[in-house]
């Protein structure tokens, strides 16, 4: 009898036990996982970009060690950080970044979507020496190319334009090592304007079948020379050099990539 007591006595202790001891590892569990929430929706967190971005390749307030090539061998063809920035006008008066009539472009750059702010006070200008008429061109490199990330879908550059029919092209390479390149516009006006290129669907940007993304890299920007210009020398200027790119991808896993 004493033996069944002892037995019965223990097992409602053992009992008590495992059901304080349950509760208490379910209270440090909430407090975890409440912690954790609380981290993951903090202000401290950084969203990462995500759908149609604008990406900034190059601002050309550090531009010298842009290089030029030109195929005519009269005259001299050289890049220069020059002292400006894009000025456009409409009906005489000056208009900045946000079509506001005016006013001129800040001296730095609104955060874009990396919260990176882009100095305004250098742009860069290319001399060149245009003879062969419908033949000769120059074409300005960076010190190496640049890879973009996600799908590209358009090139946009600030361009100084005066007054020749000269045309402009962007050079891309694709991820099979081709050269595209693509018709950006005449150089036929005067003063600054924003010229820009969708890219083509049909650029190759992934390999069938695969939804990683497989980066365009950008060579160089060119300029030829039109049929009907007279030979001579031949200036133009570049800034703000962007790309609005498409960051959205869908794997299905996130840690599972096709890249292998």
């Amino acid at each position: 009898m004493n033996r069944k007591l002892k037995v019965a006595a223990l097992s409602i202790l053992i009992g008590t036990l495992v059901l304080f001891i349950g509760n208490g590892a379910s209270s440090l569990l909430a407090q975890d996982a409440g912690t954790g929430t609380n981290q993951a929706t903090g202000d401290n967190t950084k969203a990462k970009p995500e759908g149609l971005v604008t990406d900034w390749l190059n601002d050309f307030e550090e531009s010298e060690d842009w290089r030029a090539d030109a195929t005519c061998p009269l005259g001299e063809t050289k890049i220069r950080k020059y002292p400006g920035k894009p000025r456009p006008t409409k009906d005489g008066q000056p208009v900045n970044e946000n079509n506001e009539v005016g006013k001129e472009f800040a001296d730095k750059t609104e955060p874009d979507e990396n919260g990176i702010s882009h100095e305004n006070k250098y742009v860069l200008g290319v001399k060149s020496y245009f003879m062969d008429r419908g033949f000769d061109r120059v074409e300005v490199f960076p010190p190496n190319e640049y890879i973009i990330r996600g799908k590209a879908k358009e090139v946009k550059v600030w361009v100084l334009g005066r007054k020749f029919r000269h045309t402009l092209y962007v050079k891309l390479r694709d991820y099979r090592g081709h050269i595209h390149k693509l018709k950006i516009g005449r150089l036929d006006f005067w003063g600054w304007r924003e010229m820009s290129v969708i890219i083509p669907g049909w650029l190759p940007q992934s390999s069938n079948y695969a939804v990683m993304d497989k980066n365009l890299h950008f060579v160089s920007f060119f300029v030829e020379c039109d049929k009907f210009e007279a030979p001579g020398p031949f200036y133009f200027y570049l800034d703000q050099f962007r790309v609005v790119t498409d960051l959205s991808e869908f794997t299905g896993d996130e840690y599972i990539k096709d890249n292998w």
